[in-house]
């Protein structure tokens, strides 16, 4: 394939095809207002990688670490009770909902012990399809929820925007059912909030930096909820090694 010019890109990043990286380094540094004649070399891109990260930092340090720790204690009841977690979502959302499901069930299972069981409402392509095409899109979530959840099972409702209509369907379902509902939502997202009996906000409003800092939400859970259960499960074992006739009925209990 022939090149138009001296200026087309190379494979090797922030770099020319000359050799040269003073335009990729002038692009960077001042971005150019769009000329009269409207000109590719005067093209001011609207995104800026920079201050997309410097944002996203700023909204990684304003999430609510005591509303983590209260999630991750939640989750570890569920464990105790040998409850699930449901997770979902739309869209990233639902990405994000298989993928904390399956970092729930993998990473928080203790040496010798039991997993927490943890399940993805979004995976099953045949239930979704089905529900949306036989009663309504708006119930593809609780609908499951009706077949599946019991008393004390946990609901993780993912939402941007805070008020997808068929994660509140699942939310309000979850509350009537016994079920303990916690959702993740963006700074809009009011709806989510209020039905939620625990709730992480994600201060912005940008839907791609609510749907990042979701994951890391996500990962929070996952980490500080498997030492919870080790923690739990070390407490346990300690309580068994000690001189006693008889388990006291708590200890037992677990």
């Amino acid at each position: 394939m022939s090149h138009a010019g001296p200026c087309q890109w190379s494979r090797a990043p922030g770099r020319l095809a000359d050799g040269s990286t003073a335009a990729v380094d002038a692009e960077i540094r001042a971005p150019k207002l769009p000329g009269p004649q409207g000109r590719v070399d005067s093209w001011l891109p609207m995104f800026s990688v920079r201050h997309y990260l410097d944002d996203y930092v700023s909204v990684l340090w304003q999430l609510d670490e005591r509303a983590v720790e209260r999630t991750a204690h939640v989750l570890l009841g569920a464990w105790r009770m040998n409850r699930a977690v449901f997770c979902c979502g739309n869209g990233g959302s639902a990405a994000t909902a298989c993928h904390v499901a399956a970092d729930l069930t993998k990473l928080t299972q203790p040496p010798g012990g039991r997993h927490l069981r943890a399940v993805s409402l979004t995976e099953s392509m045949s239930a979704i399809s089905a529900i949306a095409n036989d009663i309504a899109y708006e119930e593809i979530f609780a609908e499951q929820l009706r077949a599946q959840l019991v008393p004390g099972d946990v609901l993780l409702a993912l939402s941007t925007s805070g008020s997808s209509p068929n994660v509140i369907r699942a939310v309000e379902y979850a509350n009537t059912a016994g079920g303990i509902t916690v959702g993740v939502t963006g700074r809009h997202g009011l709806e989510l909030k209020l039905i939620s009996q625990h709730c992480l906000v994600v201060e912005s409003t940008s839907v791609q930096q609510v749907e990042d800092a979701t994951m890391v939400v996500g990962h929070l859970l996952c980490l500080r909820t498997k030492e919870l259960i080790a923690r739990d499960g070390q407490e346990a074992l300690s309580d068994l090694s000690l001189p006693s006739p008889c388990l006291r009925v708590a200890d037992a209990a677990r």
